[in-house]
């Protein structure tokens, strides 16, 4: 179990085993030295007498304030944010939870009480997961972890048409039956003398609007928390590294270091073509412009239509086995592989989309709303139902407006606003309860409440959670650490009590409170600019019939998944012929065909 988690930590490896209430106990650990460097920090860590240990992966940032408030009597043996955390955990219990910022999972043996406990950070930064059968605990940072540990891989076909859906598996479940996520904010208790578990949330997010904060006072606090927050996340014995793309949220986070220079901004780089094809705007010029005017160590990373192979896409599924159908994982991948060099930390501008309505499929949701106003809906719906996707001029918001027009009658369409790819499209490859998955999203959107409080709910549960996943599992294949400033809790709960009005207009500024804060600091071209996805360009790369046909193993799908061949093929057929944008899912059946080969077969 340790081994299988090397690429996570392979400076040094750990482990802890006792025998107690008649139950064989393990804990196990692999190292990615970043503060303490010294074998004073190694884990597990234990209390003096034994009676307690833990493992954890992550950091908390404040660890050195806590240090100094909590524990001033304390013998210290090492300089780690580890042993503060083994030290508050034994003079509060779970109490500690509440006094921590960062992002963790932790497991704690405690013979005293008689428990293992698992605990996973507020908003879900780093991944745990667990499997229980009678007495059975098996639990890890990946699932690979607990197939090394014996859990027998089962293919859970019941989560599959909803994989292809959202293209990952929304809620706690996995595509490994049995297999769970600890949710963000929550702890898993186990009672080591009657196996019984619970699991209890410790934290949840604010998602009540306060309208009493004023619109200037809204700038200001997230000024102050977004400042805080980065430098919190600057603590590390070990160089630290940055995204930056040029946007908004990576541009902001550079403001707060570009005075060191010693930190490297790195930038995605497609060819002008991928970009022309893609129909979107490239994020390299515009970070090297701003690496230029404020002198920044800049280091562009190559990526394009030769990166997406099969080799590549079956690589990026190993290390996220909880699977993923992201095209932001390949650059992901390449970008951290790169920074592995130079960096073991890594800052990153996610969870700002979410936070501050950046996404398009938020204007979609302010459309809708105003579409509802008009007189002819029913017409105007059928005209944007009726739009290609795939060619031609216009064609990124040809492919949205498609969407409003096509799911405009369905109670649940503010959640399908935001699932990449088409709906109807994805539950036509597996057989599976399509009511049942309406029903899910509509839970999020209820008749009568304003769907941007259903989409703060929505966004949080899941495609929160599968960008943050795909990001922790990207950079810790390459033993790199990702911190996200924009996802410190106390600004997770500010963001989420903002009027919408503050976050997305009425005229469509999206993340409008972040740029007014920011106006005076960063050049209008970043502020100002059209915003561009972070991802492959995989409409480019699926344009050929020849070459997508070519890649997917029909036969293999047909067995693996139950997956409908022939809906499969005019899933192709719609998209090399331009009438649909289908790239993602054809992305998501190349995944899942790689991801199954090499855990299943």
């Amino acid at each position: 179990m340790v081994r299988s988690l090397h690429h996570r930590g392979p400076d040094a490896n750990g482990a802890f085993s006792a025998e107690a209430y008649g139950k064989q106990l393990f804990l196990g650990h692999a190292r990615l030295s970043i503060i303490d460097l010294t074998d004073a920090g190694r884990q597990p860590m234990l209390t003096a007498d034994q009676r307690i240990a833990l493992v954890f992966n992550g950091e908390i940032y404040n660890f050195q304030d806590l240090r100094a408030r909590f524990c001033a009597d304390y013998s210290f043996r090492s300089a780690t944010d580890t042993e503060v955390l083994l030290a508050l955990y034994k003079r509060m219990g779970l109490q500690c939870l509440q006094h921590l910022n960062g992002d963790f999972a932790v497991a704690i043996l405690d013979q005293d009480r008689g428990k293992m406990l698992l605990i996973r950070d507020r908003v879900g930064v780093k991944p745990l997961y667990f499997w229980r059968s009678g007495d059975d605990l098996v639990f890890g940072s990946e699932i690979k972890a607990l197939l090394a540990g014996g859990v027998a891989p089962v293919l859970a076909t019941e989560n599959l048409q909803r994989f292809f859906v959202f293209k990952y598996v929304p809620g706690n479940d996995t595509l490994f039956r049995g297999v769970h996520r600890l949710p963000p904010g929550h702890y898993l208790e186990y009672d080591l003398a009657t196996g019984d578990i619970r699991v209890e949330a410790y934290w949840k997010p604010e998602f009540t609007t306060d309208q009493g904060i004023g619109y200037d006072g809204a700038k200001r606090a997230v000024t102050e928390i977004v400042e805080d927050a980065t430098t919190l996340r600057l603590v590390s014995d070990v160089p630290v590294g940055n995204f930056l793309s040029g946007g908004l949220d990576s541009s902001i986070i550079a403001s707060r270091i570009r005075d060191r220079g010693q930190i490297a901004h790195y930038c995605a780089r497609q060819s002008a073509a991928d970009v022309a094809k893609e129909g979107t705007t490239s994020d390299f010029t515009y970070a090297q412009r701003l690496a230029n005017d404020w002198q920044l160590s800049f280091r562009p990373v190559d990526i394009g239509a030769a990166e997406v192979t099969l080799a590549q896409i079956a690589l990026t599924g190993y290390f996220c086995d909880d699977l993923i159908a992201d095209s932001a994982q390949v650059p992901t991948y390449l970008i951290t592989r790169g920074a592995a060099d130079s960096s073991r930390v890594f800052l990153s501008g996610m969870g700002a989309d979410e936070l501050f309505l950046g996404y398009a499929g938020h204007l979609l949701t302010l459309l809708d709303q105003y579409l509802g106003r008009v007189p002819g809906q029913a017409a105007i719906r059928d005209l944007l139902a009726g739009l290609a996707q795939g060619t031609g001029r216009f064609k990124s918001a040809r492919r949205y407006l498609y969407r409003l027009g096509k799911y405009r009658g369905l109670a649940c369409r503010f959640g399908i606003y935001s699932v990449v790819g088409d709906v109807d499209n994805a539950v036509s490859l597996v057989k599976g309860d399509r009511d049942a998955l309406i029903e899910y999203l509509s839970g999020y959107f209820p008749v009568g409440v304003d769907p941007f409080d259903g989409l703060k709910r929505f966004e949080f549960d899941n495609v929160l959670q599968k960008n943050l996943a795909y990001t922790d599992r990207m950079a810790m294949a390459n033993s790199v650490e990702v911190r996200v400033p924009f996802l410190d809790h106390r600004l997770v709960n500010l963001a989420y009590s903002l009027p919408r009005s503050y976050k997305l207009s009425g005229l469509g500024k999206s993340k409008r409170v972040l740029k007014d804060a920011y106006e005076d600091i960063l050049p209008a071209y970043v502020t100002r600019r059209r915003k561009a996805g972070f991802g492959m360009p995989i409409r480019s790369i699926f344009s050929s019939r020849e070459r997508v046909l070519g890649m997917l193993d029909m036969p293999l799908l047909a067995e693996a998944g139950s997956i409908n061949v022939s809906s499969v093929q005019a899933v192709v057929e719609s998209h090399v012929r331009g009438l649909e944008d289908n790239s993602s899912l054809i992305y998501a059946l190349l995944s899942f065909q790689e991801w199954y080969k090499r855990f299943f077969t």
